[in-house]
């Protein structure tokens, strides 16, 4: 027999008839094995494990992740068990002839399923530690501060041990059905050729052990058609998402020349800001020499009126002057004239000042206006900058998207490769599995509407995944439909971009007025200056004003202060001379009371408290007096 066992490594298949079979197997039971090395723990060291709540919870999930991979691993073996007893069932143990081949798949059946139990008995026991586990990881988490978070967190373990205790059961009523096929094994291929049973008890075992290979195959069909609609739903969601990449890269790629162009565009606008900057500073230098014509001109004003004004005064002068010779006369008539001529003048610059004061105001109202639209052009670039930026950003999370699209391309591809290699061994299986259908329904009809009904709850199961492959469908229409809304996006984004280039061009001819208005608005702007200096000087000199106010202000209060403490002070020490005086006067009224025939020394007392009485008044008299030097002094200090 050439066979090779290797319980540690799974590697249980034999290396003469297991094939492709063998070749999956191994693979995924060394991934298990490299499970043990790396997540799984110990069982001695698991319990000496001591640590707050969240080492404990982490240890839990890593330990659930662990048992869902060695349950993954025990259907296989399952898978592997139930095609085996499937191969001894059509073996003739009655035969003398039995061939080795038959012999050694026998052992290896025997070898297979008692490793199962063994396997399936191991994990029971782990599960029931990590529902220990958990209990107490629940008891530690009541005194931890974010308790709320990790009892979900328990609670979600709780839930999937228990769907994992569900499927360990179900693994197990399997592995009890190969009971009988172990003991039919063990009768026939260990026993011998001695006859240990007899031949009355063969019919039986043999009927019961046909029973249990239709469970297990029935089993096993529904195995393969689970695995079926995972491969077909793994290739359909793999093209899916190939489609979708592919429909990403173009829109990214349209995306992409949009923003070259967006860039352009922006570019264009800001040339022709900058060539509006640069109009606004030559309009200001024309301004500014209108500025410099008025005021001369204003100069000139002045100085005619001022002529005007001595020429009146002299012609006052000469017509106080009665006797006058004809010379002044025509003196007199030369300076009217020249008076005239100085009145024509200077109506003439009052006309052109108005003009020109009209001019400023128009010129003024020009330039806010155009302050305004260049305020508003400035918004409508900062908002297509914006509005580029989002783009750039929206690029991103699409490159991105495609990146996890390709990523989970590759993972769908391996795990479709993972499942197309199953879909070898189970379509093997399945093979085998319909010639003992066949044989099946040859025997009897029972077992073939059993089987009817077994095709028929797997005609529900792949209705089941028709279903899901819809809601596949709804989310990629889903997906569709947020691209469209991008695309519409992209759309709005470029209408907006005209529309902030007319704005620009519309500002463009509108900075040529502005520039006019900006020399009026300097001139302003000096005089405003001007203006917040001497406020400014006021304002320093008030500051002042307060400063040496508040000083004296502190001085009094520190004045009134200590004459308030001295006062009280005095009040005290009255209050206590004039308590000591009336216990006195009770303690001699009471002595009076009690001597009313001694009169004379009674006398005495009464001079006694009448000297007192003095004595008392006369330091009140010298504290009032002390007090009022006191304020007189600090008065005459402040």
């Amino acid at each position: 027999m050439l066979f090779t066992i290797s319980l540690m490594d799974y590697n249980i298949w034999p290396s003469q008839n297991a094939g492709s079979k063998s070749n999956i197997m191994s693979v995924d039971e060394d991934h298990e094995d490299e499970f043990y090395q790396n997540k799984a723990p110990p069982n001695g060291e698991r319990c000496n494990w001591e640590g707050t709540a969240m080492e404990i919870l982490t240890r839990v999930e890593l330990e659930l992740a662990y048992s869902s991979e060695k349950l993954l691993n025990l259907e296989i073996l399952l898978l592997e068990v139930a095609g085996r007893a499937s191969d001894i069932e059509s073996i003739n143990f009655e035969d003398d002839c039995v061939l080795n081949d038959s012999v050694e798949k026998a052992f290896e059946f025997d070898i297979l399923s008692g490793f199962l139990d063994s396997e399936v008995k191991e994990l029971d026991n782990f599960m029931t530690s990590l529902q220990m586990e958990i209990v107490d990881a629940r008891q530690k988490v009541s005194h931890a501060e974010s308790s709320r978070k990790m009892e979900v967190k328990l609670h979600d373990a709780e839930i999937s041990l228990k769907q994992f205790r569900d499927l360990v059961a179900d693994i197990r009523k399997e592995s009890v059905k190969f009971e009988s096929a172990q003991y039919f094994v063990r009768n026939k291929c260990w026993a011998g050729e001695d006859g240990i049973t007899e031949n009355g008890d063969r019919a039986p075992k043999n009927t019961k052990w046909t029973m249990q290979t239709t469970d297990q195959q029935r089993h096993v069909l529904q195995m393969l058609e689970k695995s079926l609609a995972r491969e077909l739903d793994l290739e359909k969601k793999l093209s899916e998402s190939r489609s979708i990449e592919e429909e990403l890269k173009l829109k990214l790629h349209q995306a992409e020349q949009e923003s070259y162009c967006l860039e352009d565009s922006i570019e264009t606008i800001m040339e022709r800001l900058f060539e509006a900057d640069n109009a606004a500073e030559l309009l200001l230098g024309v301004s500014k020499e209108f500025a410099g014509k008025l005021n001369a001109v204003q100069f000139s004003l002045n100085a005619s009126i001022r002529r005007e004004s001595e020429v009146r005064s002299k012609l006052q002068e000469e017509m106080n002057c009665a006797d006058c010779d004809d010379s002044i006369l025509l003196q007199e008539n030369d300076l009217k004239a020249s008076l005239k001529e100085a009145e024509d003048k200077w109506m003439a610059a009052n006309s052109e000042v108005l003009t020109l004061r009209e001019k400023v105001v128009v010129l003024e109202e020009q330039l806010k206006e155009s302050d305004v639209q260049l305020q508003l052009a400035k918004a409508s670039v900062e908002a297509s900058q914006e509005k580029q930026n989002n783009l750039h950003s929206k690029l991103s999370v699409l490159e991105s998207i495609i990146e996890g699209l390709k990523q989970n391309a590759s993972k769908t591809e391996s795990r479709a490769e993972g499942a197309e290699a199953k879909s070898t061994v189970l379509t093997k299986a399945n093979m085998e599995l319909a010639e003992e259908l066949n044989d099946f329904k040859s025997r009897g009809s029972e077992k073939a509407s059993f089987l009817e009904r077994k095709l028929k709850e797997s005609d529900t199961q792949l209705e089941h995944a028709k279903a899901s492959v819809e809601a596949i469908v709804e989310q990629q229409n889903l997906l569709k439909s947020t691209m469209a809304d991008m695309e519409h996006m992209i759309e709005d984004l470029k209408g907006k971009v005209s529309k902030a280039e007319t704005r620009a061009e519309s500002a463009e001819s509108k900075c040529s007025l502005l520039t006019e208005t900006n020399l009026e608005l300097n001139e302003e702007l000096c005089f405003l200056r001007s203006r917040i200096e001497i406020l400014e000087n006021s304002l320093r000199q008030a500051e002042h004003a307060k400063v040496s106010s508040a000083k004296d202000i502190g001085i009094r209060t520190k004045v009134i202060a200590d004459l308030v403490t001295k006062l009280a002070l005095e009040r005290e020490r009255l209050y206590l001379q004039i308590s000591a005086l009336t216990k006195k006067n009770k303690i001699l009224a009471e002595k009076c009371k009690q001597n009313e025939y001694a009169g004379s020394t009674v006398g005495e007392k009464e001079n006694e408290i009448q000297a007192g009485l003095g004595s008392a008044e006369a330091p009140e008299e010298a504290s009032t007096e002390s007090s009022s030097t006191d304020v007189q002094d600090q008065d005459n200090i402040l």
